[in-house]
């Protein structure tokens, strides 16, 4: 029983390193700490009782320090640091003010062990908890970097979506299926395409600084793309002066019907799945169309159309296209990309095709928008270069104004199941024609090197651990040496071996206890001062704009097992030298 416990002890160290993102994970480090912490449970009943706790507990105390040592320097620096939390806590974002709690604090803890240790137990004790400490401020900066990035990366992609190179007419028929799969909630059609966007300027009030960016168009269904993305909580996060709603996204255009392909070239479950709009809905459809007038269907709009040299704004700054705000499709664009080109809710842009030919030989197709809203995703990539618009505003860019899509997002109540749920999709739809990915391998470069920097991170900091088990070791090594005599009369008057190994066993545990719990408050208190001062991030160079700080029980507790392994290892050598020896030995020169 005892060897199965140890077993199952272990992976709770193991998750130290490991990314900690599947449930299945936390489960098993949770399943390694109730392991441990009943193991060292019945070491504690069985083994460190009686005399074997007293005699440990004399070697580790100060006899008299607590009547000598004054209290006063403890008060005085724990009202240091609870006068700088509370300065942090006003406001007063000043760097020095947390290293004055951390500084403030970690004497306080040190004047406490010095009162109630000695010595060399007190120098063991600061050693593994600034060990615990460090990795739990690691720990849980790398863990909120990483579920911060998650949580940004799932606010614009969805978790799994369904493409195809050259689009997807059937895409109503692939929406209705996919939201019959488990764990999926939510599904929206979508259409992604590069293009530039350059500010509308008939008054020339930009004149020389007419800047043009290049951008991530993204078209969206209105209806559903709440289903799939976080935008409406983006388009609220942009500040309390912009009001908009994913609702706010229109468009006139009227699109060409396309019939889907033939059931033999499509997948055998899409091919099973009926049309939402009926059998017949072809014909309406197409007749319906051509019944639009041609201003709402696609048509070649080009710059030369519009403007040519006698057209472009004269030097009373008129020109002879106007525009009506209220008539245009509207877009959302980012915060940061706003502020580059200095636009603003109701502003007019120009969105650009520059694809649209390719032999140059004419001007690029272009459409006016007015800006609905603006929207703050957090992270300055998406900030940047994205832009949303209607989706029937990039099928008339991309697929020439035909009912076409360039695949489904899909949400699910389970983000961490996306693997499961993909690879179900390739077994069904394939993965010849159609790429589906799920949001971890969209974004596999940058998870990767965060859970890479993060176990190197936490091995590196593990050797702080490591040298105070080395100290542990040394202090007991020469406590065994200098109380030989001792041992010998205790062995002589009956003590077993196992006892006297037990009693150096219970010291270094003791130590490797006390710091992991002094190590436990410094570090919480260093997270929550991390947190409370909000450190600012370059987000061109971060991506995001402070410094995130999440505490997850399973890797604190990881930490501290890992450290009580650390402490148990290290008594193992001292214990078996005071249990080797002999009481004629210890008496000898007595």
């Amino acid at each position: 029983m005892l060897l199965v416990l140890w077993v199952l002890s272990w992976p709770s160290v193991v998750v130290v390193v490991v990314d900690d993102g599947p449930p299945w994970v936390a489960w098993v480090a949770l399943t390694g700490q109730v392991a441990f912490a009943a193991l060292a449970l019945w070491w504690a009943i069985t083994g460190f009782s009686g005399y074997v706790q007293r005699a440990g507990r004399r070697i580790l105390r100060r006899p008299g320090a607590r009547v000598r040592a004054p209290v006063w320097p403890i008060f005085l620096m724990l009202g240091i640091a609870a006068a700088a939390v509370v300065a942090l806590y006003l406001g007063a974002r000043m760097a020095p003010l947390g290293i004055v709690v951390a500084l403030s604090f970690g004497a306080a803890l040190v004047l406490v062990l010095v009162r109630r240790f000695a010595v060399f137990a007190t120098l063991s004790i600061v050693g593994i908890a600034i060990g615990v400490a460090a990795l739990i401020v690691v720990q849980s900066v790398a863990t909120g970097f990483q579920h911060e990035f998650e949580r940004r990366v799932l606010g614009v992609y969805a978790h799994i979506n369904v493409t195809r190179a050259f689009g997807i007419t059937e895409y109503r028929r692939f929406e209705t299926h996919l939201r019959t799969l488990d764990g999926v909630v939510g599904a929206s059609p979508f259409v992604y395409y590069a293009m530039a966007l350059a500010p509308y300027d008939p008054t020339r009030d930009r004149a020389g600084d007419v800047r043009r960016a290049s951008v991530l168009v993204k078209g969206i269904e209105p209806t559903s793309a709440d289903q799939v993305i976080d935008l409406s909580d983006h388009l609220r996060h942009a500040g309390p002066e912009h009001t908009a709603l994913v609702s706010d996204l229109t468009s006139d255009l009227v699109l060409q019907p396309i019939r889907d392909r033939e059931a033999k070239r499509l997948p055998a479950v899409i091919a099973d799945t009926p049309d939402p709009r009926g059998p017949d809905w072809f014909a309406p459809a197409l007749a319906d169309y051509r019944s639009q007038p041609d201003s709402l269907k696609y048509s070649r709009t080009r710059v030369s159309d519009v403007f040519d040299d006698d057209d472009w704004p004269d030097e009373e700054g008129t020109t002879e296209v106007a525009l009506d705000p209220d008539t245009l499709p509207t877009m959302f664009i980012g915060v940061t990309l706003a502020r580059e080109l200095s636009l603003s809710e109701d502003d007019l842009v120009m969105l650009v095709d520059p694809g649209a030919t390719f032999d140059h030989s004419e001007a690029p197709e272009f459409r006016y928008y007015r800006i609905a809203g603006i929207f703050r995703a957090g992270f300055q990539e998406y900030d940047t270069r994205l832009v949303y618009v209607h989706i029937k505003e990039l099928q008339f860019f991309k697929y020439r104004g035909k009912d076409s899509v360039s695949g489904i997002d899909l949400r699910l109540a389970d983000p961490y199941e996306a693997p499961e749920i993909e690879s179900e999709l390739r077994q069904t739809i394939g993965d010849d024609e159609y790429s589906i990915l799920e949001w971890q391998k969209l974004n596999a470069n940058l998870f990767q090197s965060i859970r890479t920097q993060k176990a190197i991170l936490t091995i590196i900091l593990s050797l702080v651990s490591a040298v105070a088990g080395f100290n542990v070791l040394a202090a007991l090594w020469t406590m065994v040496v200098r109380r030989t005599p001792e041992i010998a009369i205790m062995m002589s008057m009956g003590a077993t071996e196992a006892a006297v190994a037990r009693i150096f066993q219970f010291t270094g545990m003791t130590i490797g206890a006390v710091g992991s719990a002094a190590g436990l408050c410094f570090g919480l208190l260093l997270c929550w001062v991390v947190e409370l001062y909000g450190y600012t991030l370059d987000p061109e160079v971060y991506f995001i704009e402070r410094l995130p700080v999440e505490i997850t029980l399973v890797q604190v507790g990881a930490v501290l097992v890992l450290t009580m392994a650390i402490s148990f290892v290290a008594t193992i050598p001292p214990a078996l030298r005071a249990a080797k020896l002999r009481p004629v030995d210890g008496l000898r020169y007595e």
